[in-house]
């Protein structure tokens, strides 16, 4: 019970630092609702690697073989990945600019690095689902699928 409490207190701090009634929210909600956006947009990813998954269960005795789990486990991560990191951006702001012994050019600085590496990470992991997706031993989930593995 006191665990429970626990979480509503920090997601209650976090929601106050999002929407304080201060100027700087303004910032801090458009990089809410553009990491909110990013996380909406990989969900039906997280839906599709539980799809996987169920398809590997379901056929793994048909011998798929060491490269369709390579292959897999590639495909799996990175579907996962963009919606996890949207995720944690969100909460990792709040995290940064709460630390009391971190200088503010220290905040900005991990702020800034946050808004630019976290959109790269995601483009690097959308473009490496796309080369797994792309592989012959993965093609029967894909075209079962229907995926559109070139992002057209």
């Amino acid at each position: 019970m006191e665990h429970e409490s626990v979480n509503k207190n920090y997601i209650r701090r976090i929601f106050k630092f999002y929407f304080a009634p201060v100027w700087q929210s303004a910032l801090t909600i458009l990089y809410l609702v553009f990491f909110l956006y990013f996380a909406v947009f990989y969900v039906g990813n997280v839906w599709l690697a539980l799809k996987f998954i169920w398809y590997t269960i379901i056929n793994s005795g048909t011998l798929l073989g060491l490269s369709y789990l390579l292959w897999g486990v590639v495909f799996l991560v990175t579907l996962i990945i963009p919606f996890s990191i949207s995720l944690y951006a969100m909460l990792l702001l709040y995290e940064i600019w709460e630390k009391k012994d971190w200088p503010r050019k220290e905040k900005v600085l991990g702020t800034l690095m946050l808004i630019v590496l976290v959109p790269l990470v995601i483009m690097a992991m959308d473009e490496t689902v796309r080369i797994a997706a792309s592989q012959d031993v993965l093609n029967t989930f894909v075209s079962g699928q229907h995926l559109n593995i070139l992002g057209k």
